[in-house]
């Protein structure tokens, strides 16, 4: 690669100057004129013979040009450039780094389980960050492990702090036999219908109520005299507000099957598994396997190989809004009952980062909020000041 530096010459005849040159067949760029200067880029090594055949003018090198100075700025800036680069590998690095794990919920209980479960999958303290696709893979892993336990579960990265969202799984009160309950709120909401089977209702449509007041009371009186207690039946349902945050990525991966599939034998070892015959359907591909038989520890398989075409695609900020508002309707419906309606649905805020789009939502759902509570007889003395102590539901808004 030739060298090229930019010279000037101090003269007041550029013409016969730049005329003598290429005389001498001295090859410039970059020619201009400024004051009495002329200005020109040429090669280093034609840089001696132009001094020697311009004897008596003033040649100056003012610098190098192209890779040459950007190698010189380089060097004189090392120290300089190689802090820089070290701390952005370091902030790079840090901001890729979980500092915290936070479980949200009131149960120590679940908190220390899902802890262990997240630990399990590799999501704890001073470990790197996974992408959006493993956090679902993990949510349905976990969910699919305590189905009895969990109900809902969202993973929201907020920074070097990975925040969980977790909805314990409610289970029919109704299934237990009391001979003495009330039906309490299990959250704060504003009455929007009442459904009394047994009992005597205590709120009206549109009062509000918080969690733990009473909806539907057992104790049957009379001119406040307590004539029967029973245990209460209905459905009280209520309008609740949730904020639900949202991401999702612009680019996305979409596979295809093609037509192409080939069978092939797996054996697998208690260290990893082997293709007895070469691949010919390509790298990307899906595998079908059925077991023939095991020996030991070994494990023999027959496969299909299924060849896939992925192909990346980018969704416009209406069709990535479109489907985020989609998975928080199905997150909402997961919180309430089979019957909750949405009724108020508002974009807070949204942003795009690191190729990301984040929103928050604000939604109104209808859901029913009533929950069995036994009471005992003996015990229960004002029950306009009870507070709800039941531990079947527990959701953070």
């Amino acid at each position: 690669m030739k060298h090229y530096k930019l010279v000037r010459i101090k003269t007041n005849q550029k013409s016969k100057i730049l005329l003598k040159l290429n005389k001498i067949n001295i090859s410039m760029r970059n020619i201009r004129f400024q004051d009495n200067y002329v200005y020109f880029e040429v090669n280093d090594n034609d840089i001696k013979r132009i001094k020697k055949y311009l004897i008596s003018e003033r040649i100056e090198i003012i610098d190098d040009t192209g890779i040459y100075k950007i190698k010189k700025e380089i060097k004189n800036n090392l120290l300089f450039i190689t802090s820089t680069i070290f701390a952005c590998i370091i902030f790079l690095i840090l901001s890729n780094i979980i500092v915290k794990v936070n479980v949200v919920h009131s149960d120590s209980h679940l908190r220390e389980l899902l802890l262990e479960a997240l630990k399990e999958r590799g999501v704890e303290n001073l470990t790197f960050k996974k992408s959006y696709n493993e956090y679902e893979s993990i949510i349905e892993s976990i969910k699919k492990e305590y189905k009895d336990k969990i109900e809902w579960l969202e993973i929201d990265v907020d920074g070097m702090v990975i925040n969980v969202r977790v909805e314990e799984r409610i289970v029919n009160s109704y299934e237990k036999k009391y001979d003495t309950c009330h039906i309490v709120a299990s959250k704060s909401g504003i009455i929007k219908n009442i459904l009394t089977k047994k009992g005597i209702a205590e709120v009206r449509i549109n009062d509000y109520v918080e969690r733990g007041d009473i909806l539907i009371n057992g104790m049957i009186k009379l001119n406040e005299e307590i004539k029967n207690n029973v245990c209460a039946e209905g459905e009280v349902y209520a309008e609740v507000w949730y904020t639900i945050k949202g991401s999702i990525p612009l680019e996305y991966e979409e596979k295809e099957y093609t037509k192409k599939m080939r069978y092939n034998f797996l054996l697998k070892t208690p260290i990893e598994e082997y293709e007895i015959l070469k691949s010919r359907v390509g790298e990307n591909k899906e595998v079908k396997k059925k077991r023939l038989f095991k020996l030991n520890n070994y494990e023999f398989y027959l496969a299909k190989e299924y060849e896939t075409k992925v192909t990346k695609k980018t969704y416009t900020e209406e069709e990535a809004l479109r489907e985020l508002n989609n998975q928080i309707t199905q997150k909402l419906m997961l919180k309430g009952s089979k019957n909750s309606d949405i009724i108020e649905q508002k974009v807070l805020k949204k942003s795009v980062n690191n190729g990301n789009l984040d929103i928050e939502v604000f939604v109104a759902i209808k859901e029913q909020i009533g929950v069995v509570e036994h009471y005992d007889v003996e015990m229960e003395s004002d029950t306009n000041d009870k507070e709800y102590r039941g531990d079947n539901i527990n959701i953070s808004r």
